[in-house]
C-alpha cells in the first residue's frame, strides 16, 4: 500500500498530529543547517581549519565532510517536505470526506456519488469518440476526385454519389497541400453532385478526396444535450466539494481539469449543418468545426488524465511522474515543430508527425518514417534523441526501483530485526556481566566475613 492509501486510512486528527510531528523535525534540521552553513564559513575563512582524514578508504578534507553533512541534511529535508506535502493532500482530501459524509448521511454515499461521475465520465468519452469518429454512422459508396489550378482545389466532381447517407464529411488529403475547406450535401440518402469549394488550400500536387458518413443533425443534437446533461453534473459536484473544501486554493490546484472538462462546448457542428445558410459564413463555421475537433481530442486527453491521479497514487514516485510528463511534452511539442518545419513524404499533418516524434523519441528510429531534410528538422532529430535516451534511463530506472522496493524493505527489515536481536543479546550480556560482579562481590564479602569470624574464634 502506498503512503497516500495508508494516510487517507488514518483519522483526520492523527494525520493532522503526523504533520506537526514533520514540521518539528523540519525545524530541527533547519537548525542543524544553519550551524554546518555557519561552519562552513567559518572554514572557508580560517586556514589554520584545514585537514585532511582518511575515510572508508578514501582521503577527505574538512571542507569536504562540511559539505557532504549539509547535502545529507538537505536531502533529508527535502524527503521529509515531500512527506508533509503527502500528509497534507491526505489531511484535505479526509476532511473533504468527512464534510461529503456529513451532508450526504454516510461515506457510502459519497462512494456511490463519485463512482457514478466515474461511470458518467466513461460514458461522455464514448459519446465524444463515437461523436468525433462518426462510429455506427450509416453510408457508403461515394467516390470523387479532386480538380487542382496553381497549386489549389479548384473543384471536386463526384464519380459515384453512394448511398445510405445521413450526413457526409469531405476531407482532403495530400503528402504536401494543405487548408482546402469543402462541403457537401446529402440528397435522399446519396452525396450531392454539387460540392462547394469554400477555400482552395495550397501546394496541392495529388489531392485524395476522403468521404466520410457522418450523424444527421437530430443525432448531433441528441449527442450535445447529453453532453450539456454529463457536463452540468460535473459542474455541480465541482462546486459541491469546492464549498466543503478546507483550503479552497487546494481545491482548485488539485481539481481544475474538472472545471475545464465541465464546460460543454457549443454545437457549432450542428449549426454548421442546419438550415440554409451562405458560403461565408458555412466557411467561418467549417473552420469552428476544425477547432472544435481539435477541442473535443483535448477534452478527451483531460478526461483521460483525471485517471493519472489514481496513477501517481500507486506508482508514488516524484522522478517517475516528472519523466512521464517531460516525455509527453517533448513528444507533442517536438510534433508540432517538426510539422511546421517539414513536410512528411508519406501523408501530412499532426497524427504522422506525432508517430515520427513518439517513434524517435523511445527508440531512436526516425529514418524509417521520415529522414529529415533540412538542418532544422535535423537538429530537432537530434534533441528528441538525446531527450529520449535520458527520459527512457530515469523512466526505466525509476520504475525498476518502485517494483523492487517492497524487496528492499524487506531486506531493510529483516537486518533491522537482526540489528536489534544483537542489541538485546549484548544488553542481556551486559546484565549478566553485572550479576556476576554483584556475586563475585558477595561472595567476596562472605569469604571476608567467614574469614573474620574464625579468627574471633
Amino acid at each position: 500500500m502506498s503512503l497516500s492509501k495508508r494516510l487517507e486510512s488514518c483519522s483526520l486528527e492523527r494525520i493532522t498530529k503526523m504533520k506537526e510531528v514533520v514540521m518539528q523535525e523540519i525545524d530541527r534540521l533547519d537548525c542543524q543547517l544553519a550551524e554546518k552553513k555557519k561552519e562552513l564559513d567559518e572554514m572557508i575563512e580560517k586556514v589554520e581549519t584545514v585537514s585532511l582524514s582518511k575515510r572508508h578508504g578514501q582521503y577527505e578534507l574538512n571542507l569536504d565532510k562540511a559539505e557532504s553533512q549539509i547535502t545529507r541534511l538537505n536531502a533529508e529535508k527535502e524527503k521529509l517536505l515531500d512527506k508533509v506535502g503527502a500528509i497534507e493532500q491526505a489531511r484535505q482530501k479526509k476532511h473533504l470526506l468527512d464534510e461529503q459524509a456529513r451532508v450526504l448521511g454516510s461515506v457510502g454515499r459519497v462512494k456511490a456519488k463519485d463512482l457514478l461521475i466515474f461511470f458518467l465520465i466513461l460514458f461522455l468519452i464514448a459519446i465524444l469518440v463515437v461523436d468525433l469518429l462518426g462510429i455506427g454512422a450509416t453510408g457508403g459508396g461515394a467516390a470523387a476526385k479532386a480538380e487542382v489550378v496553381e497549386g489549389r482545389i479548384h473543384r471536386i466532381v463526384v464519380l459515384n454519389e453512394g448511398a445510405g447517407y445521413e450526413r457526409v464529411n469531405i476531407e482532403i488529403a495530400d503528402a504536401v497541400g494543405s487548408g482546402a475547406l469543402v462541403s457537401g450535401q446529402v440528397i435522399g440518402g446519396k452525396l450531392s453532385p454539387q460540392v462547394d469549394v469554400i477555400e482552395g488550400g495550397e501546394q496541392y500536387t495529388n489531392p485524395v478526396v476522403e468521404i466520410l458518413p457522418h450523424f444527421a443533425v437530430g443525432t448531433l443534437w441528441i449527442f450535445w444535450i447529453i453532453d450539456v446533461i454529463c457536463c452540468a453534473i460535473f459542474m455541480a459536484n465541482f462546486f459541491f466539494e469546492h464549498r466543503l473544501a478546507a483550503s479552497k486554493r487546494w481545491y482548485w490546484k488539485n481539481n481544475w481539469i474538472d472545471f475545464i472538462t465541465s464546460i460543454p462546448l457549443p454545437p457549432i457542428q450542428v449549426i454548421a449543418t442546419s438550415g440554409d445558410i451562405g458560403i461565408v459564413r458555412l466557411g467561418r463555421l467549417l473552420r469552428a468545426v476544425r477547432i472544435l475537433r481539435a477541442l473535443r481530442l483535448f477534452r478527451i486527453a483531460l478526461f483521460f488524465w483525471r485517471g493519472m491521479d489514481h496513477l501517481s497514487s500507486t506508482l508514488d514516485v516524484r522522478l517517475l511522474k516528472r519523466s512521464l510528463l517531460y516525455g509527453l511534452l517533448s513528444l507533442v511539442f517536438g510534433a508540432f515543430i517538426f510539422m511546421g518545419l517539414e513536410r512528411m513524404e508519406s501523408g501530412t499533418g499532426f497524427w504522422e508527425s506525432l508517430w515520427w516524434s513518439f517513434t524517435t523519441l523511445v527508440t531512436g528510429g526516425y529514418a524509417d518514417i521520415h529522414n529529415p531534410q533540412t538542418a532544422s528538422g535535423k537538429i530537432l532529430t537530434v534533441f528528441l534523441v538525446i531527450t529520449g535516451m535520458v527520459l527512457v534511463g530515469v523512466f526505466t530506472a525509476t520504475l525498476t526501483s518502485v517494483l523492487v522496493s517492497d524487496d528492499d524493505s524487506l531486506k531493510v527489515e529483516e537486518l533491522e530485526e537482526q540489528v536489534g536481536i544483537v542489541t538485546k543479546i549484548q544488553e542481556d550480556v551486559k546484565d549478566i556481566n553485572e550479576r556476576l560482579s554483584e556475586l563475585e562481590s558477595a561472595i567476596r564479602e562472605i569469604g571476608d566475613a567467614v574469614k573474620a569470624q574464625g579468627k574471633q574464634s
